[in-house]
Order: C-alpha cells, then structure tokens, then sequence
C-alpha cells in the first residue's frame, strides 16, 4: 500500500499493525552495546505489537517490488541453503564475506566490523559457538522470505532472523531474549507437523502449519483464528508463541490443528479496501476445506481468539461441516467501547491519570466516536486495522445473534486477568445470548490473562511480554471439548 493513497490514525496510546521484519524498522549504526529496545503498542481487541530492534543490525528498506508467494519444497531447501552458508561464514570468521552478501540498503546501514563486533558479544554473552540448530521458514512479507536460525553456543542458544530477498541478505536481526521453549505439557514425540500453503487469492498465498498426532487413528482437527492486527500463524509477541502452544498442546492431546499466517501479514493489501470477510472468514474457511484433505481428520472445529473468537459463530455459520466452535476470549463489546475501555485501563492501572494520558484519552474517545458513526474517508484506515469497509461490515454483523442461531456445541473461555476482552463487560453479553442454549460451556479462568498466561498483581501490557506458556489447563479443556463433540 501506498502511505500517499491513505491516512492511517493512531491514538497516542499506539496502535499499530506492522509488517514482520521487512522494512518496518530502522537500522542503526550504533555498536556500543547490544542491549535490545523494546516498544510495545496496544492493539484494541487483539495484542500488543512489538517492535524489538538489536543495536548493529541492519534492517531492509521498505519493500517495492513483486510480492513473493510460499515457496515449493525445493525451493525452500535452497532458501534455507542460503540461510545456513550465510550464517556460517559468521563462525568462520568471513566478515567481509558475509557483509557481500546484504543487498544494498542493509549494506549501508553496517560495516563488516560491526558484523564482528555483534558476533564477538554474542560470543562472550553465550560462549563457543557449536552449530546451526535448526532453520525455520517463517513465511513470506512483500517480496522478501523470513527464517528464523537457531543458533547453538556452548552456554545457550541465539536466534538470528534473516530476511531474504531474490539474490541477497535484505535484512538481519539477532532478536533479544532466549529461543522459545515448549511448554513442560508437550509431548513432541506424539505428533508431526509439516508446512502448507493456503491460497488467499490475487496471487497471495498464507504459509501454514498441520500439527497432526501420531498414529493410524481418526482425530479431530482446529482451524486457529488469529485476533485484529497483523500476526504470524504462532501468534509470537515477545517470547511466547500463543498459537504454536495451543497447537503443540492440543496434538500432544490428540487434536489436530492448522494454523496460518494472517493475510494482513504475508500479503501486499489495502487495508482501506478491506472487509472483515477478506481479513479473517474467507482465509478461514479455506483453512477448513484444507484441513478436511487431510485423510485422517475426521471432525472439523474453529478456534478463534479475540476478535477471532467474535467472529467463530461467522465462520461456522459460513460452513455447512463445522462441528463446533471455541471462543477464547471472544470480544462482545462494539469495538469503539472496548478500545475507550482499554486506553482507560492503561491510564488508571498506576492509580494516577497524567496530563499525556488524559490527552491520550481524549483522542481515543474522538477515533471511536469517528468508528461508531463511519465518519472514515474512502482511502483512510484507522487503528491500523482496516477503513470504512471493515467498520461498516464489522457492525452489520450480528456476532450474538449468529452465535445463537447455531447448532453446533460451543466453548465460551474467558479469562479473570484479561482487560483488553473481560467477565464483566464482555462475557455477559454471551452469557445473555447463549442462555438456555444446552450444548453450549462457559468456562472462566480467574489468574489468566487476554493471552490465557497466568500471572498476578497489576494487569499491564508488559505482562504479554514475560516468558510465560498457556495455562495447561485451558489446553485440557479445549482438546477435551473438541474430543468430546467430534
């Protein structure tokens, strides 16, 4: 998309839906320290955006060319060649070498001293480097291709994004923090898992992940259905893979489960021309119709966080074949109060409101008002999510009345802890909708959070950021109510 073709509003609080890695970040030159800076954003209905940059990295310029589609299996055996010899001329010591084979934007924004100079910290931080660990694809962003290195030194391990673009290193990053770890509930010996692309039409494909359980037998099988904004098929935010969890969790529990990149993520789009069918039902329902090839799925089932879980019953309700839903932490509330709500939170959660907050406040309340009433010009986007046709779409949906009307089993979880989707504002109207229905479950979580982590004291939005697994409990009760209604 253009930035001259639209406006896109953000409140002061921030609100952000950016691209991966690819040209959405700046470079700097700077190699006095390796210390990472972290900016969080909240995202009304969804979560936190983060944006982490590591000193001496460079990142790519803002992509202008053809946007590249998931590639063949071949062709990511190549990709991930590239990957491997690029990082490996670092444990050789080739600097100059491996600085010869950044494109030109990411050429300038370092020096082969400075491509030393990181690998010497990472060096003293972790020790002898052993090997490359493993190198996975992360999907495509515009014309470029994203893989994570896991990188192994003699005391601990270190990702390394690298960002490809036809002939050359576009972009890398060493991202803070440790290599995600698995919860202690997986079991990664009772499934598989394999890549697939799903078609999103106009030449825009979604890389995606079948976790399927070992064995011969018939499972039931989960589509996972992203929240608002731009994110990968594990639902990564700082440390912790939301998604790629649940799905570890629920095939170590013997239900299959698909998730996919979200278009607005592996997609060149307009969002001001979007509706909320093109960002989440379509994709949806044909990660359905996929995930019914596969030949020992034998039920099918949608799990959809957040504004995903709003819009479940839509989807269901679109599929003549779907079996049941789970709503986690389904947003109930119009989004103009949820997000008046949310800034309110934030502002009072230290018990004092500052002047910055209160102007903070005052714009929110000026943006929502703007939603409420479509006040949105043809080519704007607002909060970074979509324009007039995914607001005016988005009230024309009854999400209560569709929820009712359906058949099929539902799973209503909610957490305690969550101030973004809450049991006192959000949960009632579902509870008020669903009444009297009998196949339908409401479960309440009081020490989780939005992401369904537990924690405790002051909910914050730094808390999303800790290295913190869903809760097992809420894994158990998913995989036992998919089983149960297969």
């Amino acid at each position: 998309m253009s930035p001259n073709r639209r406006t896109v509003l953000r409140t002061l609080g921030g609100l952000a839906a950016s691209g991966l890695l690819a040209g959405c970040q700046t470079g700097t030159d700077d190699t006095s320290t390796a210390t990472p800076t972290v900016t969080t954003t909240p995202t009304p209905t969804g979560t936190p955006t983060p944006t982490r940059t590591v000193t001496a990295t460079p990142t790519p310029a803002p992509g202008t060319g053809t946007p590249v589609t998931t590639p063949t299996e071949s062709e990511l055996a190549a990709l991930r060649e590239r990957v491997r010899s690029f990082i490996q001329l670092f444990a050789d010591e080739s600097f100059e070498a491996a600085h010869g084979r950044l494109s030109e934007q990411a050429a300038a924004q370092i020096t082969p001293d400075q491509l030393r100079d990181v690998w010497e910290q990472l060096r003293t931080q972790k020790g002898r480097f052993r090997e490359i660990d493993g190198i996975e694809y992360r999907g495509p962003d515009r014309e470029f291709q994203v893989f994570v290195a896991t990188l192994a030194f003699r005391s601990g391990r270190q990702r390394a994004v690298v960002v490809l673009s036809e002939d050359a290193v576009a972009g890398l990053q060493f991202p803070p923090g440790e290599e995600w770890q698995p919860p202690a509930y997986v079991d990664q010996s009772a499934f598989t898992e394999r890549e697939l692309s799903l078609s999103a039409g106009d030449g825009c494909s979604l890389g995606a992940t079948l976790t399927l359980p070992t064995g011969e037998e018939s499972v039931p099988g989960v589509v996972l259905v992203h929240g608002n904004g731009a994110q990968d098929r594990d639902q990564t935010i700082g440390p912790n893979k939301t998604f790629k969890e649940l799905a570890w969790g629920l095939a170590t529990n013997g239900v299959a489960v698909l998730r996919y990149d979200k278009r607005t993520l592996a997609c060149d789009v307009d969002l001001a021309d979007l509706t909320i069918d093109d960002v989440v039902t379509e994709d949806a329902l044909t990660a359905l119709a996929r995930l019914r090839e596969t030949e020992r799925v034998s039920a099918t089932m949608v799990v959809g966080h957040s504004f995903g879980g709003r819009l479940a019953p839509r989807i269901a309700a679109r599929d003549d074949d779907v079996d049941g839903i789970v709503m986690l932490a389904a947003l109930a509330r119009p989004i103009p109060d949820a997000i008046v709500d949310q800034q309110e939170h934030l502002a009072n959660v230290d018990g004092t409101v500052t002047e910055t907050e209160q102007q903070a406040l005052a714009e929110v309340r000026r943006i929502a008002e703007r939603i409420r009433t479509l006040d949105i010009a043809d080519d704007e986007v607002v909060l970074g999510f979509g324009g007039d046709e995914y607001y005016r779409t988005l009230q024309e949906y009854d999400h209560l009345a569709t929820a009712a009307d359906l058949a099929v089993p539902r799973l209503v979880a909610q957490g305690g802890r969550d101030w973004q989707v809450t049991d006192e504002a959000d949960l009632p109207l579902w509870r008020d909708a669903l009444a009297g229905e009998s196949n339908v479950r409401f479960q309440v979580y009081p020490d989780l959070n939005h992401r369904f982590q537990p924690g405790e004291g002051r909910e914050t939005i730094e808390e999303y950021f800790r290295d913190v697994s869903v809760a097992e409990q809420l894994v158990v009760d998913v995989a036992e109510f998919v089983r149960g209604n297969a």
